[in-house]
């Protein structure tokens, strides 16, 4: 902690133990977003970290970080807060940040762009707790920011897989041989070589009648039910899933009703499984499309809008 900022916390610590059952009301401007929880608040022209309590938001390299961080920044960069703080963490102070329109994590929450943290919330009330989950349930029914494409990761399980592929990525360095093709041209040559082997003329497979292809949470090569003359939406998803169980039908009925189009159900099972991990899936449903050759043609966010364009040129 540099000496500023330590001659400012210092007081504010010696205080808050001396009162531990009431809150240390800090004011200052907001000078700075960090990211859609972290800010930094400027008073008596020194700078203070300030994470927000019981809120946890989208870290800046994953899905939607940057709108969550954005979104923080509309509602009171430049402005005055009150910053009602209980904990020290580090040298930063955690705590309820007060703005003109009342509570700034209840307002994040209730914009769907960040989560009611339950783990880090023992310094609120119980009025707070219980206001903050009722607000994130409400956003998600009206599916209001993140929520809008269903059921994202949450960033508590988005920083665990960080810290797994860390940790993979450091045990292959130590045991992987060097290889001269990318992951990229071992993908391709599995696949064609799966699809097609030996370049021979197969007939084409059957649409799966069954759901899911997999056993929840692990891989299934669906590399075979590509390049047959159809498109294929691989469509992955999960039991617990409010906007997949209303998805499901739909999958179903594109399955049935549309001769050149398939659906092959992927069930993630739940977050950081292999299979979620192998294909990248950070919320749910999430699609990886394939062209009538077996490329893929549109994922994630991205094919929602391609998957509604090949529908409407389908009616």
């Amino acid at each position: 902690m540099n000496s500023l900022k330590f001659s400012l916390v210092l007081p504010l610590f010696l205080l808050f133990i001396a009162t531990p059952v009431n809150a240390i009301v800090l004011r200052g401007v907001v000078s700075e977003v960090r990211d859609g929880k972290t800010i930094i608040v400027t008073t008596n022209k020194q700078r203070v970290t300030v994470i927000l309590k019981g809120v946890d938001a989208p870290e800046l390299k994953q899905e939607f970080g940057d709108l969550a961080q954005q979104h923080l920044a509309s509602l009171i960069l430049n402005k005055t807060v009150d910053v009602e703080f209980t904990e020290l963490r580090g040298g930063d102070l955690v705590g309820k940040v007060i703005f003109e329109r009342g509570d700034l994590g209840l307002q994040l929450i209730r914009d769907g762009v960040a989560w009611y943290a339950a783990k880090s919330d023992h310094d609120l009330s119980a009025a707070d707790r219980s206001i903050y989950s009722e607000a994130e349930q409400v956003a998600r029914n009206e599916r209001r920011g993140l929520w809008q494409v269903g059921s994202p990761m949450p960033p508590w399980e988005w920083r665990r897989a960080q810290a797994a592929k860390n940790s993979r990525r450091v045990t292959d360095k130590s045991t992987r041989r060097p290889s001269s093709l990318s992951q990229e041209d071992l993908l391709f040559g599995k696949r064609s070589s799966i699809a097609n082997p030996g370049n021979a003329k197969q007939p084409p497979l059957p649409k799966p009648s069954g759901r899911p292809l997999n056993k929840p949470g692990l891989d299934f090569n669906f590399y075979p039910y590509l390049n047959q003359g159809r498109v294929t939406i691989v469509y992955f998803y999960a039991d617990w899933c409010p906007a997949c169980r209303e998805t499901n039908p739909v999958m179903d009925e594109i399955n049935r009703r549309i001769p050149d189009m398939q659906v092959l159900f992927m069930n993630i099972g739940d977050w950081n499984t292999p299979v979620a991990q192998q294909y990248g899936v950070s919320f749910v449903p999430y699609f990886r499309i394939y062209d009538k050759n077996g490329d893929l043609a549109a994922s994630g966010k991205a094919a929602h809008g391609w998957l509604q364009a090949a529908l409407r040129e389908r009616q």
